[in-house]
């Protein structure tokens, strides 16, 4: 037996024997790249980036210029800033800039094409306060040539409405609360395309952008990100993605100044309150003085009322604290998260733990808003974040109250000893005359106002020059442009399609002859056993299976010359008794009684006497082709009721007899076993030059084997595509063990294409060596002999 290889080139043959499955399987699978290239609607991808700025350090700005520190610095980070561009909320403002309110449609014969801005012959005005806007409605137009439209839609309700109603191009219509107007911007009557319009719910178009927009780093190491969108319309991908640039980069910059902002509206609140009190105070002042015009402060006026004006002086500062410390308060315990807590350094409180305290609540509530906004807050460990986070915050809210106590506490003591200061000095003032001790009274209730107006102006300034310093964190690095088409692509379709075409047959090819458990061809036999091949028989065409029906120049004939040959190498020995030969096989149905039949016949005609004894008593064969009839053979001798004689029969064909099976015994067995069988035997050796036994199938009788121990050769029949490879595997197996000798394999019913697969093997067929070669042949084979 040979190694079980795989053989390339024998594979080769069998698919090309199959040639006309990989043609038709290529062209179906190319077919379908066709159609797929040719109607898939096209999808291309749009790109666009933008550079996030790290924020300018201290020192870097206006404000750091002039005071020394930076005001209303935010962290950055890529991770978040690429949330923000994919919240519905920031595509909302995008969308609202954009003409996207409607939608308009040519339908094709196979496709429905979206057409965008000036490429669509229609333009659709919604008013906005329509009770009944018909969103997601597909309406079909049929322009008229009168000036005039109809309507109709998929939609029964809507369908109902606008069924067997004309509109006038340009007029204002109101169906059921609907408020629109449609206008024709061009007309094209060469093309006869339908053309279709739908109302887009801009809210839901948001959540739709948002979902489909691809947010991605831009390089490593970059702080830079690249946009993203796959869509139909790349004109109206590029539009979107150019306006929600400039949205994101205006929205940064809004978050950057809100601060500022804030601040600014908390110093006006301060600054209107004390604006109303120092207009009193000096409108008193100026009335004193108009009465009192020749009044001077002495020299111990004027040092009392500078000693209390520098207490004054400290104590607005102390004032403008304590109201933002009731900010604060009030702040906190309405656990407001939407409006941004204005940071204590832009007052000019310098506490560092209060600083730190509320630079950290700012931080948190910079990043629950992220999270909260971010398409995928549903995630559970999102959604388990975003509670961490609330959680702290609450956490650093009380923490900030309770400090919050002991800070006032502290700003209230230093309150009260400039307040006891402040007394002390005031009631110096008893020493002095009555005017002079009311000017100084309300001097000094002018100058705390005044004092606290001008810091709080101070600060003003300080905010204000802040802001407009602040420049947005986002540069846009580029226009979005359409960077290619994702599909269809017309080169990998085809490449798949072939692939695939060639793929599809010849996988099918393999895994029948993985899973094939048949014999096939003469490779197989030498991979699954060690007997020799005694000779192939060819597929017989016609209906005369014998070859003394056939022509003695017939491919039959000449293999069976060829076995026959093969036979007497095999059993040349001295002897001149005559030769048996037992044709057997696995299972019925691989040809033992004709191969047995022809082979007999073939020895008779060369002039050698052969009898053919038909030794399955089982099933008896018909004989009635060579020219007997009788039913009188093996069964009634062996069982005694016949002498040899009677058994025997000549047939039409000169030396050879046949030797039936006789009637069905109900011991075949025991009976093959009688010696009145040895005694036949020897007998026949005597008479005859060939004796050729068929005998029942060995793989399912044990008749066979105990005749095969009898011959001097014997034949294993194993027909293609019929003898299961296990029978090989058996019969290897009883030789090996010594039960069968001196046997050889005939390979019966073959197909010499099946064979060929590239090695050669033609045996003649198509070149006028057999007989059949003169017969009709196939108009490809005539051409070639031309």
């Amino acid at each position: 037996m040979q190694d079980n290889g795989f053989d390339v080139m024998k594979f080769l043959g069998k698919v090309l024997n199959y040639w006309y499955l990989v043609v038709a399987s290529v062209f179906i699978a190319l077919l379908i790249a066709f159609l797929v290239n040719r109607y898939t609607i096209p999808l291309f991808e749009v790109r666009s980036a933008v550079m996030i700025s790290e924020p300018v350090k201290e020192g870097a700005s206006a404000a750091a210029i002039l005071y020394g520190n930076e005001m209303f610095q935010g962290a950055k980070g890529l991770t978040n800033e690429s949330i923000v561009l994919k919240t519905s909320g920031l595509v909302l403002k995008t969308l609202k800039k954009l003409d996207f309110g409607v939608s308009y449609f040519q339908e094709g014969n196979i496709k429905l094409t979206e057409v965008y801005g000036g490429a669509s012959p229609i333009s659709v005005k919604v008013d906005s306060l329509s009770t009944a806007i018909p969103y997601g409605i597909m309406f079909k137009v049929d322009l008229m040539d009168d000036n005039k439209y109809k309507l109709s839609s998929e939609d029964m309700l809507w369908n109902t409405i606008v069924q067997n109603k004309s509109f006038i191009i340009g007029k204002k219509y109101n169906l059921n609360g609907f408020v629109f107007k449609l206008d024709v911007t061009y007309r094209d009557d060469s093309n006869p395309n339908q053309l279709l319009f739908t109302i887009n719910d801009i809210a839901s178009l948001s959540k739709f952008y948002a979902a489909m927009l691809d947010v991605s780093p831009y390089a490593p190491g970059t702080s830079a990100l690249t946009l993203k969108l796959t869509g139909h319309t790349p004109d109206k991908d590029v539009d979107f993605l150019n306006a929600h640039m400039e949205t994101y980069r205006q929205n940064n910059l809004a978050i950057k100044n809100t601060n500022a902002v804030n601040t600014l509206n908390f110093i006006d609140e301060q600054l209107q309150q004390i604006s109303d009190s120092l207009y009193f105070i000096e409108t008193r002042l100026e009335a004193f003085k108009r009465r009192n015009s020749a009044l001077n402060l002495s020299s111990e006026g004027g040092r009392i009322a500078n000693e209390i004006k520098a207490f004054e002086s400290a104590k607005a500062e102390l004032l403008v604290n304590q109201k933002y410390y009731d900010y604060l308060r009030n702040y906190l315990r309405r656990d407001s998260n939407s409006e941004t807590l204005i940071a204590p350094s832009n007052l000019g409180i310098e506490d560092p733990i209060l600083n730190s305290s509320i630079s950290k609540i700012i931080e948190l509530q910079s990043e629950i808003s992220v999270i909260s906004q971010n398409a995928k807050a549903a995630n559970p460990l999102v959604a388990e974040e975003l509670k961490v986070k609330r959680q702290q915050l609450r956490e650093l809210k009380e923490v900030l109250l309770e400090n919050l106590t002991s800070i006032e506490s502290a700003n209230n003591i230093t309150l009260r000893d400039l307040n006891n200061r402040i007394a002390v000095a005031s009631s110096s003032l008893n020493k002095l005359p009555s005017a002079e001790r009311q000017l100084i009274n309300i001097q000094r209730l002018y100058s705390l106002s005044e004092d606290l107006y001008v810091f709080l102006m101070e600060k003003r300034a300080e905010a204000g020059i802040s802001k407009s310093a602040n420049t947005s964190d986002v540069t846009i690095l580029g226009e979005a442009y359409v960077s290619a088409p994702i599909s269809p692509t017309p080169v990998k379709n085809y490449t798949i399609a072939l692939i695939l075409g060639l793929a599809l047959p010849i996988g099918l090819i393999f895994l029948k002859d993985v899973l094939n458990n048949k014999v096939s061809t003469t490779e197989d036999v030498k991979k699954l056993t060690s007997l020799p091949i005694l000779g192939m028989v060819g597929h017989n065409k016609k209906e005369n299976v014998n070859l003394i029906d056939q022509s003695p120049k017939s491919a039959l004939s000449e293999a069976f010359r060829t076995v026959r040959s093969n036979l007497r190498f095999m059993t040349n020995n001295e002897h001149e008794d005559g030769k048996i030969f037992v044709i057997t096989s696995s299972i019925s149905g691989e040809g033992k009684t004709f191969s047995a039949k022809n082979l007999a016949y073939i020895f008779a005609i060369s002039g050698e006497r052969t009898i053919l004894i038909n030794a399955d008593m089982r099933k008896p064969n018909n004989n009635t082709d060579f020219g007997v009839s009788s039913g009188v053979g093996l069964s009634n001798y062996l069982a005694g009721y016949a002498n040899l004689e009677e058994v025997i029969h000549p047939t039409i064909q000169d030396g050879l007899y046949i030797l039936p099976s006789g009637d069905i015994p109900p011991n075949p067995s025991e009976l093959l076993l009688n010696k009145r069988m040895g005694f036949l035997i020897e007998e026949l050796k005597r008479r005859y030059d060939y004796i050729i036994l068929d005998t029942p199938p060995v793989g399912i009788l044990s008749d066979g084997l105990e005749l095969m121990q009898l011959a001097d050769a014997n034949i294993y029949m194993v027909r293609q595509d019929y003898t299961l490879k296990t029978f090989l595997t058996n019969i290897q197996q009883q030789y090996e063990a010594g039960k069968i000798k001196n046997t050889a394999i005939l390979f019966n019913d073959v197909d010499f294409k099946k064979l060929s697969y590239g090695y050669g093997y033609g045996y003649g067929y198509g070149y006028g060596y057999y007989a059949e070669d003169g017969q009709a042949q196939p108009w490809w084979k005539k051409l070639t002999k031309v």
